[in-house]
């Protein structure tokens, strides 16, 4: 024989919440050209704003492609040697590794109390041992931030 049993809660509410970052400045950090292995160039500052209503994490993603005639192949060789390294003012490394590894960095997101800013520093670099096999080849890339409430908002 199935029972069911059922109970009436009073008094609870629910609501939303307003997440949203804001990145400044929104132009292209970085137009290297022609960078040689062992080359290393910096950024301007990026600030990233919660300017949502709760307290959230951040996570940082790199969407990459070949720029012509560089073959997507010819891009994967390029992301898989060429180094990111982002730092969170005041010395907080958020990711340093390879362009086709930033993904969902870092693992754990970043939080960001609102209505506080993150200071990011970045840097590229093409490492000595490169080689021959990335010269002449061209990537874009497009560093995107998601963000998600914070479990204790």
């Amino acid at each position: 024989m199935p029972l069911t049993a059922s109970a009436t809660v009073s008094g609870s509410t629910a609501g939303t919440a307003d997440v949203a970052l804001t990145l400044s400045p929104t132009t292209a950090l970085f137009s290297p050209a022609n960078l040689v292995p062992g080359q290393v160039v910096g950024s301007p500052q990026l600030e990233v704003a919660n300017t949502g209503t709760v307290d959230e994490y951040y996570f940082i993603f790199a969407d990459w492609q070949g720029v012509s005639p560089t073959t997507a192949t010819e891009a994967q060789v390029l992301a898989d040697r060429l180094n990111i390294y982002i730092e969170a003012s005041p010395s907080t490394v958020l990711y340093n590794g390879n362009i086709s590894g930033l993904y969902n960095q870092p693992a754990s997101g970043r939080l960001l109390i609102s209505p506080q800013a993150d200071l990011l520093t970045f840097v590229v670099s093409l490492p000595d041992t490169a080689g021959n096999i990335v010269q002449n080849l061209d990537l874009s890339v497009d560093l995107v931030f998601t963000a998600q409430a914070s479990p204790l908002a």
